[in-house]
């Protein structure tokens, strides 16, 4: 692999990571963030901010 696909990929993560990190970790520290279950209910599928649960 080259310096330039290695540096895409490292680049591609960080972004990735840091967004995760941001929204998900952002929602643990918000009391009003609440995690919305997918239609089956076996897996969530976002975050939900206020009381109801969402659309």
């Amino acid at each position: 692999m080259d310096l330039h696909t290695r540096l895409s990929l490292g680049i591609t993560a960080f972004a990735v990571l840091g967004y995760v990190g941001l929204v998900y970790g952002g929602c643990a520290a918000d009391p009003d963030c609440h995690f919305r279950p997918c239609a089956g209910g076996r897996a969530f599928c976002g975050v939900v901010h206020g009381q109801g649960q969402g659309p």
